[in-house]
């Protein structure tokens, strides 16, 4: 057991009935209000139910247009909650803005008889059955976004239905709002009637509660939609469209709603991502005109269809290429640009990116990269990405006695593992060793295993020893097995081990990127870790030796509480962790008294702290700052990290940041950690270094140790600025 440990029975509560104050401290809404605001924020891509109190506000601008539109959102929840679909998709609103669409679409199209709502109640139960066959759809074969698409389908079915059913009275005049007519220049003026004419409200008032939705859900999508509307203007213009489609045809919108969903949600936001949202929002206009003709026979609108073909098609076009550098695609977005933006530089920096394949070293020890990628020898062209270990003395040679024999060299005769779990998909192992100084040119990969790795991937491992492999085809091989012995066949004039990755069971197949994980870089006798990476020629690596004891001490496991007093030199305070899993999988350490959290992982390699939610002067807080990761050794390391930099700054600051962090980082926080103390009871030190152009001048030299304890976990934490007290913490 881990210190004072608290065991604790959590009770679930309802929420049917009653507005409640959760365990994080936060306002906690009926799940009903919840799903029906997230509805409302869905439109412009958010959940938040702050977002949607601006649109739902919108929307009542035309009292009428907003209770038919309400009623269409309610009846599409009642409809997917009687059919049983994923909780998940009814909380989220992912039924609720669909319907929500169609309602607001049909309420300004209708008038309100008794057909108009019979109609209603049909039309709903229709959509939310559509809107769960295209997810389905979209999801598992086209791997794109659903979007609005379920939208479109159903409310075009119900105006071409609407000609043959005479109940359905068309209204004689469009809904108009007055207030701030001519007010504001008519580009503006002209934003936020598009903007209002995404919830088919043709007003002034309504566009500006949607952008002042819009920028509380995101700055960056704000700038994004103001660019998107306006490239689909200019557009229209030069080319000599109607320019009244932009509100009366409501087209105007769908530039605005491209532009936010391929520059910044489906893609890393960035300069080059808002140059996509330009060219998104252009070849919306160029779809939008054609849509409008198309359809004109039809006597049906575009509605969104515009927006849904642009941004599908984008995003599917992306998809079809390997790794790439530019217009980085996003499989499943965060909450916000922002939040995207934020993930993928973590990831980036920090963690496994999954965009390449990552293998741990197939050798043992200390070995040299000989020859490692674009090497001068043979890496070169389709083959470049690929590694050469050798074991290397310290007086820099090879081998032993004369160096004559195979023999002689330190390398050979060694063990290789296998770098990841896998099948084994191909072999030789027939092929004599060279003697030292030639090479097999008919055989140029040697003896060799490739191996299948669960995926589109496979690693080749060549040069092998005669005689040495241990498996066999169609082998099923595990992480870190014994497969082989090094040695010199093939295109080999000294012993050595060659390591790539590929696509295809092919023997001499060109190679892919990949990384290696969880080694040690020799740097002037200093061992640095490194989580992940790609090792440079003449780099001395080794695999990272785990201990035990370290993970068992600093894992933070399950259902787990821990009492500390924590002090920041003005006042002092208790604070109660606890471990927590939500329902994707991801683990956190909780402070509920405090509103803080931090994400993490851990194994048997590594602890990673993933990310902090919380105010900045909390346990958690300095103990995310202090430790950002933590190898599972008691090997006297070195490591480095990059933390995210407005995580120091105060929120004012923290809004410009992430406005300017698309263009550049305006704050960096790099972290240097290492042992201070080893053994049963160890402690870490971490110095941070933050800088940039809004990196407060108060934090100049901070210095944080963490001193852990067997079966008490962390045990103290004590945070420095440039010799001074900034933060302590002690387990009670």
């Amino acid at each position: 057991m881990y210190g004072k440990i608290i065991r604790q029975n959590k009770k679930r509560q309802s929420t049917s009935g009653e507005w409640k104050i959760n365990g994080t401290g936060r306002l906690r809404l009926p799940n009903l209000i919840k799903a029906t605001l997230s509805g409302y924020g869905q439109i412009f891509f958010s959940t938040h139910w702050y977002v949607g109190l601006f649109f739902i506000a919108a929307t009542f601008t035309i009292p009428i247009q907003g209770a038919v539109g309400l009623l269409t959102l309610l009846l599409s929840n009642l409809w997917a909650h009687l059919f049983n679909f994923r909780d998940t998709w009814i909380r989220q609103g992912y039924f609720a803005y669909n319907g929500l669409l169609t309602g607001l679409a049909l309420g300004m199209t209708y008038s309100a008889t008794v057909p108009f709502f019979i109609m209603l109640l049909i039309v709903t139960m229709l959509g939310v059955l559509v809107a769960a066959t295209l997810r389905s759809v979209f999801e598992n074969y086209l791997f794109i976004p659903v979007l609005s698409t379920p939208f479109v389908l159903t409310t075009w079915m119900v105006l071409a239905a609407g000609r043959q059913f005479h109940g359905l009275v068309y209204t004689l005049k469009p809904f108009e709002v007055m207030y701030l007519s001519g007010v504001l220049p008519s580009f503006i003026d002209l934003f936020f009637r598009s903007l209002g004419a995404a919830f088919f409200l043709l007003n002034t008032p309504a566009g500006i509660l949607v952008a002042v939705g819009v920028l509380v859900f995101s700055r960056h999508a704000f700038i994004l939609a103001f660019i998107g509307f306006s490239s689909g203007y200019i557009v229209y213009m030069l080319l000599g469209g109607n320019m009244a489609d932009l509100t009366a045809g409501y087209v105007g919108f769908n530039f605005a709603l491209t532009a936010i969903a391929v520059g910044g949600m489906w893609t890393v936001p960035g300069l080059d991502a808002i140059f996509l949202g330009i060219i998104g929002s252009t070849v919306c206009a160029v779809i939008a005109v054609a849509a409008t003709l198309w359809l004109a026979p039809f006597g049906l609108p575009p509605l969104a269809f515009p927006f849904v073909v642009s941004t599908g098609i984008i995003i599917y076009g992306l998809k079809q290429r390997g790794p790439a550098s530019r217009f980085k695609t996003i499989g499943i977005p965060e909450h916000t640009p922002e939040k995207n933006l934020k993930r993928h530089k973590n990831t980036v920096a920090r963690f496994v990116t999954g965009e390449y394949p990552m293998f741990d070293l197939p050798v043992s020890g200390q070995w040299t990269i000989t020859q490692g990628i674009n090497g001068e020898h043979t890496h070169k062209d389709l083959w470049a990405y690929a590694w050469d270990f050798e074991i290397i003395n310290a007086e820099g040679s090879a081998h032993e006695n004369s160096g004559t024999d195979p023999e002689d060299f330190y390398a050979f005769n060694k063990p290789v593992y296998a770098p990841a779990d896998g099948k084994i998909a191909a072999m030789v192992g027939h092929i004599e060793d060279n003697p030292i100084g030639q090479v097999n040119t008919q055989n140029n990969w040697g003896n060799v295993i490739i191996i299948w790795h669960y995926g589109n991937y496979y690693s080749a491992l060549c040069h092998l020893k005669k005689g040495t492999i241990k498996v066999n085809e169609g082998e099923i091989v595990r992480r870190g097995q014994i497969i082989a012995k090094v040695g010199n066949s093939g295109r080999s004039p000294v012993p050595h081990l060659h390591f790539q990755a590929q696509l295809s069971a092919e023997i001499g197949s060109p190679t892919v990127q990949c990384e290696l994980m969880h080694y040690l870089n020799i740097h002037d006798k200093e061992l640095v870790y490194y989580t992940h990476g790609c090792p440079d020629q003449s780099d001395r690596i080794m695999p990272l030796t785990t201990e035990n004891s370290v993970f068992d001490t600093a894992s933070f496991p399950m259902d787990r509480s821990w009492c500390f007093k924590a002090a920041d030199g003005k006042n002092k305070w208790n604070e109660t962790w606890e471990t927590d899993i939500d329902f994707q999988g991801y683990r956190y350490i909780v402070c509920r008294k405090q509103k803080a959290r931090v994400q993490f992982f851990v194994n048997k390699k590594v602890l990673l702290f993933l990310d902090y939610e919380g105010p900045r002067n909390t346990g958690l807080y300095w103990f995310f700052m202090g430790l950002p990761r933590l190898p599972m050794t008691f090997e006297k390391v070195l490591w480095k990290d990059e933390l995210p930099g407005g995580l120091m700054l105060s929120w004012p600051l923290r809004l410009l940041f992430d406005l300017l962090e698309p263009v550049f980082s305006a704050a960096k926080l790099s972290s240097s950690s290492m042992f201070a103390e080893s053994g049963r009871r160890f402690s870490v030190q971490t110095e941070l270094e933050f800088i940039g152009l809004l990196a407060s001048g108060r934090y100049r030299k901070i210095t944080a140790v963490s001193c852990f304890e067997p079966y008490k976990g962390l045990r103290s934490l004590k945070v420095v600025n440039d010799g001074e007290k900034l933060f302590e913490l002690e387990q009670l």
